[in-house]
């Protein structure tokens, strides 16, 4: 009997072990932190961004642009004005002149600035974009583009409610003709013009003027799609 009672206690003990152990691993696997969940990406997002690259279609850093570059629907005393600037650019690489506009006109006196050489986009395009200095006001900004079949379509960039440098971008549909139909025949699009419409309402004062800047106009594209198969089989 007395054999008996330390064997029961070594086994006692040896399950209590046992079971402390389990519990640890319970334990040390509750406190494992799990794995980091893997960003899910859209294989759309990189193959566009392998096939697209960003050209720069306009900089501002050597032409001019002068008042004749600019005019507005007038009524009765709208006035506008445009003019190249050198200081504070918009934060980007290299960039030391941009284009200031000012307009003196309500809603509907639409103010117009035309490039003064003609800005040709020769790839596919899938979307322009233009830096601009907003300086809270509402009116909102347009430009007018070519097509490929010398249609003139336009596009709004949105009102230039904000303060500051902001790369704005507008995309281009999918049914607007950039293609060649025929191969020795290439076709550009072109950026025909900025519209801007001011958003004030009411009479205008002698100090109601609008103010906004803009600097590297660029244009994501692509090499165009070319047919390489011989269909005379």
């Amino acid at each position: 009997m007395k054999l008996i009672v330390p064997i029961l206690l070594v086994f006692a003990l040896s399950g209590l072990s046992f079971a402390q152990e389990k519990a640890g691993e319970k334990d040390t696997k509750k406190e494992t932190p799990a794995p980091a969940a893997q960003e899910v990406t859209d294989d759309a997002n990189i193959i566009s961004d392998q096939v697209y690259r960003e050209v720069t279609v306009e900089d501002f850093e050597n032409v001019q642009y002068t008042d004749k570059n600019i005019n507005i629907r007038v009524t009765k005393d709208q006035k506008a004005s445009a003019a190249i600037r050198d200081q504070y650019p918009a934060p980007i690489r290299s960039s030391k002149k941009y284009l200031g506009i000012k307009v003196h006109g309500a809603n509907g006196d639409w103010a117009t600035v035309t490039p003064p050489k003609e800005l040709a986009i020769a790839d596919h395009c899938q979307s322009i974009s233009v830096w601009v200095y907003g300086k809270n006001f509402s009116g909102e900004l347009f430009v007018l583009l070519k097509n490929a079949e010398g249609q003139v379509k336009r596009f709004s960039f949105g009102k230039l409610n904000f303060l500051g440098w902001r790369k704005l971008t507008v995309l281009l549909p999918k049914d607007f003709p950039q293609e060649d139909k025929y191969l020795a025949q290439p076709k550009n699009i072109y950026i025909v013009k900025f519209l801007y419409n001011p958003g004030r309402t009411g009479r205008l004062t002698e100090s109601d003027w609008d103010y906004f800047y803009l600097d590297d106009i660029t244009a994501k594209v692509r090499k165009k799609y070319v047919d390489k198969q011989n269909d005379a089989w």
